[in-house]
């Protein structure tokens, strides 16, 4: 079938990003950098005990796992030195034979960062990953000439994770966080930070390449102005867009170099993808993959290989009023954490997907190419199911006093030409009907053979019998352009009593 040359509109998915966290929030004023106390992640069990002399550092670590059959904690287990605001140390688990590696970063007064950089041989239970804070300033409150940045950060669909949250000053380089609890829906923060503009962004700490941030146009990051004792409220951290240059905003690092920041579309490729004044056309037409249903098939399905941060496009030519459900599943599995999406829009440009999404249904607005995209959102490779399902258009209800309908079959949808042979037997008073979908301009060429006399009427998508093939008229042979888009019934009868038939239908004239 025909294919027109679309126009490009960037259509926006909204991807989401899962992040990891426990609770907490941090004052943003310089401080001096002693890592002695008690430090705790309660999400995980686990808590340090730390001396600090000068530039060496010891202590003693608690972890409680595996509700309880586990208690890995050694006295003396941590040594090393203090370099800026990082301890780089070795540390002795309970169960190992030899020492791990890590680096504990200096936050604040009241937060530590923990991250294992060379795990122990063998059996370990201490975290790759962790923030503390210091039991004694867990329920510290805000000082005084702060103002408190509180909203509720999230993914596409719930659950939501445990996330950290970072508010940065623009001017200062100032910043606080605040860590949440994974939730069942949305999941609240609060930042206690000083005055000042702020951006606020979100990452998944363990997956570097994903991150989330407070956005007005769903492209930039927007910024909070905060002053003194004002609390900024409903500040929503969701995912950036997506478009065919990936994400339509990037976001930085995180201050306490937990995670890489990651930059957003590159002009060179944005660049590429601005349709001319005279050829508008989508970047990934050229390459779209065409989805050719098989003979009286509804459905189609594809599998392969998808590269980290690639995509691919198929096309498929449906009808107006036709349903289109398109169904993706990813290894690693993307309806939990969304490793890859579907990016869905028509050859006029219109999209249909504007957030981060692994399903989608709706009926088609009008005749033409559909686009459909497999998004890797994602640093690792990954394997996809791909199917597209349309189902039969619904045929208008007889009439009362109309023939009963015996079969009630799809004999195409099919992108091309059609050829199909198809044997029957009808007894009187009933009718078996034959149904497909056609675009205008295509010639529609139906021819019966039948040693007892069958026949043929053909019903338009008003349910109107096309001139020259009304009931009565005895049609056996009937080839004549459409004359318009839609779905078209071929209804097969007996002229007297029962009748056996061959019934051949040919799909031609357009490319």
């Amino acid at each position: 079938m025909s294919t027109r040359k679309p126009a490009l509109q960037i259509i926006g998915l909204t991807f989401v990003f899962w992040l990891l966290a426990g609770c907490g929030s941090a004052p943003t004023a310089l401080p001096t950098i002693d890592f002695t106390g008690h430090w705790e992640d309660s999400s995980s069990a686990f808590s340090l005990d730390l001396s600090q002399a000068g530039e060496q550092i010891a202590g003693s670590h608690t972890v409680v796992a595996q509700q309880g059959n586990k208690i890995d904690s050694l006295d003396k287990s941590i040594e090393g030195s203090v370099q800026g605001s990082m301890a780089v140390i070795n540390f002795q688990s309970s169960f190992a034979t030899n020492s791990g590696a890590a680096q504990i970063t200096f936050i604040d007064q009241n937060t530590i960062f923990w991250k294992v950089t060379n795990p122990p041989d063998g059996e370990s239970y201490l975290p790759n990953e962790a923030t503390l804070v210091k039991k004694e300033s867990a329920a510290n409150p805000a000082p005084a000439g702060t103002g408190t940045i509180t909203g509720r950060v999230h993914l596409v669909t719930p659950p939501t994770p445990r996330m950290v949250v970072y508010a940065v000053n623009q001017t200062t380089g100032e910043w606080g966080f605040a860590e949440t609890e994974a939730s069942d829906s949305e999941a609240p923060f609060s930042i206690t930070v000083p005055p000042g503009t702020y951006q606020v962004f979100a990452a998944v700490a363990s997956d570097s390449s994903i991150g989330v941030g407070y956005t007005l146009d769903y492209s930039t990051l927007a910024t909070i102005t905060v002053s003194a004792n004002q609390t900024v409220s409903d500040i929503e951290v969701g995912p950036p867009s997506q478009f065919e240059c990936g994400a339509t905003m990037g976001y930085p690092a995180s201050p306490d170099v937990r995670f890489t920041g990651r930059p957003g579309p590159s002009a060179e490729c944005i660049a590429s993808i601005q349709p001319s004044d005279t050829a508008p056309v989508l970047a990934y037409a050229a390459d779209a993959v065409r989805i050719q249903f098989q003979p009286n098939a509804t459905s189609w399905y594809t599998n392969g290989n998808l590269a980290p941060n690639a995509s691919i496009y198929f096309v498929i030519s449906a009808m107006q009023g036709q349903q289109m459900n398109v169904n993706l599943i990813t290894e690693p599995d993307s309806s939990v954490i969304p490793y890859a999406a579907l990016n869905i829009s028509g050859a006029d440009g219109v999209g249909y997907t504007f957030e981060p999404t692994t399903s989608w249904s709706g009926i088609l607005p009008v005749s033409q190419d559909y686009y459909i995209g497999v998004l890797s959102m994602s640093q690792q490779s990954m394997t996809y199911q791909l199917n597209v399902e349309i189902p039969v258009v619904p045929s208008a209800p007889a009439a009362a006093d109309s023939p009963k309908i015996a079969k009630d079959q799809l004999i195409r949808f099919a992108v091309g030409p059609l050829d199909v042979e198809l044997n029957g037997a009808v007894i009187g008073g009933e009718r078996d009907r034959y149904s497909l979908s056609m675009l205008a301009g295509e010639i529609l060429d139906v021819q019966i053979t039948s040693l007892e006399g069958a026949v043929f009427s053909i019903l338009g998508p008003d349910q109107v019998p096309l001139p020259g093939t009304e009931e009565g008229k005895d049609t056996i042979q009937w080839a004549v352009p459409i004359p318009i888009d839609g779905a078209y019934s071929i209804l097969v009868g007996p002229t007297r009593g029962n009748a056996t038939y061959t019934l051949k239908v040919n799909v031609s004239g357009l490319p």
